[in-house]
């Protein structure tokens, strides 16, 4: 960035921006390492096709893959199937560089390098094309002899084969040599990936893409870029005025979740996106409770192709049910290219020890938490129609599995009997609260769905499902209004977090397994998870002595914890408590606080963020997908004058300013709302409470 701070011209991208350290993130180039890895999983480009992590131009085997595509996978050992890596295709035999800065500026999703002093300044920009998903641009200025004897090989194809599927890849370079001394040169960069998770493109795809892109021209493919991120800005931007670090944060979030998904067909969003290789691209709950909802409120056509990826992958699920001798429909814990369960049946521990991991059998609230999605799209998007339509099996048919899966005692009474419920440190427990909740949410919306099919089989079937729902155990403690985590979990040692250190941090490090298992530690919100997901499924006014009681006893041992904590604690009205847990969610990636930011963005750590500012200060709740009643709550931290934010609202843009003393909306429809219970028709364009 040169002294005055204003941007410098890149020949064929125009100007660009000042820099603003709520839009732009600049990392400092560090030597390979730890560092340099947090930063290229930081400032990484993706469209869905496939992620650029922002490893510079010259290193020839960076330390984790730089290209990976999106939703094709790979046979792989011990994690059965991995993501697909590809070779570099911003790859450039620099010499002589000098360590500089890289930025990236969340307006329009660039990325830019620069290097050197005078006649040795180096400056390179990347984006992936926003409005042409699969196509990334490369422009690079610098002294001649920086770029070597050799030129890039103007124009190449290339093919990658997946388990199934595969991308095919074409790649033009343009070297122009301008006639001044010292001679400086610029080097311009089409890349086009065009990828299947079912098939192996033809090398002619590509190929057809990248002339239609040439013949465009890079001056046009900027401002599209520029043009797509101001479209999807004026909707989904949001700032806390007055706190520059989570206002950055904030967008961060939402740039990096907006750009992990495909807008059409099916999107396989993992638990790292396309950010880096960790957990190898299985698709975990993260992508339906954390992701999911962020997408649908901002970008309904990616949320819809997350759905997609699941609706795909029924069959498999019905058929893993029927194997375990259940009905419906049971999802895995890990996803991949078929569904199928490809969690490690194995690890190794702190210790090195070999380990059983035990998710992928137990851990089955995913199955709720597919319906839970389904019907967050519905509701946040009015399309009443995909939950009538497509999407109702994976309403009715995890109703069907859970129907199948409880166990009734003498008392009639439902059991959920070994299970791991969010908090991972407890294995193989009786009547998880969340799971259990959950289940008897799904039974009852199962239900509803099923209430409207003609002819008794039906409508018994739907009865079935709500005696179950009412005969679940949830563990409630009536006098006290908290819910026993699962059953026994009082009797443990009655252990919080401050016993060890201060959260986060990690406590099977620290006892062992088993140690920790013996304890009241919990990794991550368990029971306040269903208190953040199924409100109305909790005992009214539970919340705030479920919050006294656990929250000391968790550590955060996942990275999504601070943030549904921040959530929370706003909704309880302790903002200004709440506000501090949600620091400590921005420092997860922003900071390393858990070193492995390395290895890619925790998308449901960004999702919490995104969810834990709409959810939670600004208290925003949800009708059912039939509803029209949107509410708000406002909690805002004392240092804040205000939160502003956006939204689709039943598909169209809904804007908020949230202040101490009101609240102000911006719409272009008529809207119905409730501010504190205090009903208000908004009538455009807009007005203030």
């Amino acid at each position: 960035m040169p002294p005055s701070g204003r941007p410098e011209e890149v020949a064929g991208l125009g100007r660009g921006y000042e820099f603003d350290p709520t839009w732009c993130l600049r990392r400092a180039e560090s030597p390979s390492g730890a560092a340099e890895r947090v930063t290229e999983s930081l400032l990484c480009l993706s469209d869905g096709v496939v992620g650029t992590r922002a490893v510079l131009e010259e290193r020839e085997d960076p330390e984790i893959a730089a290209v990976m595509a999106g939703g094709v996978y790979e046979a792989a050992e011990q994690v059965t199937e991995r993501l697909l890596e590809l070779a570099s295709w911003f790859a450039l035999p620099l010499r002589g560089t000098v360590p500089g800065e890289r930025v990236l500026d969340l307006r329009d999703g660039t990325l830019t390098r620069r290097a050197g002093e005078g006649a040795d300044r180096l400056v390179t920009v990347r984006f992936a094309s926003a409005r042409r998903p699969g196509l990334e641009v490369l422009v690079a200025e610098g002294p001649e002899a920086a770029f070597g004897a050799d030129p890039p090989t103007p124009t190449s194809l290339r093919r990658y084969c997946g388990a199934a599927g595969g991308v095919a890849v074409a790649t033009e370079s343009r070297t122009v040599v301008e006639a001044r001394s010292p001679a400086r040169a610029r080097l311009e960069r089409l890349s086009v990936h065009v990828s299947s998770s079912r098939r192996l493109p033809p090398p002619s795809a590509a190929a057809r893409r990248l002339s239609v892109a040439r013949a465009a021209g890079l001056g046009r493919l900027a401002e599209e870029q520029r043009a797509t991120w101001r479209r999807r800005w004026a909707v989904a931007d949001l700032e806390a005025v007055g706190d520059e670090e989570i206002t950055l944060a904030a967008r961060l979030s939402v740039f990096h979740l907006l750009s992990s998904g495909r807008r059409h067909g099916e999107t396989a969003i993992g638990a790292r996106g396309l950010t880096g290789p960790a957990y190898a691209g299985h698709v975990f709950w993260d992508t339906d409770v954390f992701v999911l909802p962020v997408l649908a409120a901002l970008d309904p056509p990616a949320a819809r192709a997350a759905l997609e990826y699941r609706l795909r992958r029924l069959g498999t699920a019905r058929r893993r049910a029927g194997r375990e001798g259940r009905a419906g429909a049971r999802f895995p814990w890990e996803s991949a290219r078929t569904g199928e369960e490809v969690t490690p049946s194995f690890g190794v521990d702190y210790e090195g020890r070999r380990v059983a991991i035990r998710t992928g059998e137990l851990e089955e609230h995913v199955t709720a938490d597919v319906a839970w999605a389904a019907w967050r799209y519905a509701a946040l998007t009015g399309d009443v129609a995909f939950l009538q339509g497509p999407g109702r099996p994976l309403v009715v048919e995890t109703a069907r599995y859970f129907a199948s899966r409880v166990t009734t005692d003498q008392r009639g009474r439902a059991h959920l009997l070994g299970v791991i419920g969010p908090d991972e440190y407890h294995e193989g427990v009786d009547d998880n609260a969340f799971t259990n909740l959950m289940a008897r949410w799904n039974l009852r919306r199962g239900a509803e769905l099923l209430a409207g099919d003609p002819g008794g089989e039906a409508r018994e079937e739907a009865a079935g499902f709500l005696s179950l729902a009412d005969a679940l155990v949830d563990n409630l403690e009536q006098a006290s209004g908290r819910y026993e985590q699962f059953t026994g979990y009082d009797e443990l040692k009655p252990h919080v977090a401050a016993d060890f250190g201060r959260p986060p941090y990690p406590a099977d490090l620290i006892l062992g397994l088993e140690g920790t298992a013996a304890t009241q530690l919990i990794k991550q919100a368990d029971v306040l998870m269903a208190h953040y997901l199924v409100p109305d499924e909790v005992a009214p006014g539970s919340l705030a002595a479920n919050l006294e009681h656990y929250l000391p006893r968790c550590v955060h041992g996942s990275s999504l914890s601070p943030g549904v904590h921040a959530a929370l604690l706003a909704r309880a009205g302790r903002a200004d408590e709440a506000l501090e847990l949600l620091r400590v969610a921005v420092a997860v990636d922003l900071e390393d606080l858990t070193g492995t930011t390395a290895e890619g963005l925790h998308l449901a750590n960004l999702g919490a963020i995104w969810q834990a500012l709409v959810h939670g200060f600004a208290g925003l709740e949800l009708p059912g997908p039939g509803g029209e009643l949107l509410r708000l709550a406002p909690q805002l931290p004392s240092s804040w004058q205000a939160l502003r934010l956006g939204l689709r609202w039943r598909g169209r843009p809904l804007r908020l300013v949230l202040g101490h003393d009101g609240v102000e909306v911006a719409v272009d429809r008529p809207v119905e709302l409730s501010v504190f219970g205090q009903p208000w028709h908004v009538e455009p364009p807009g007005g203030r409470m």
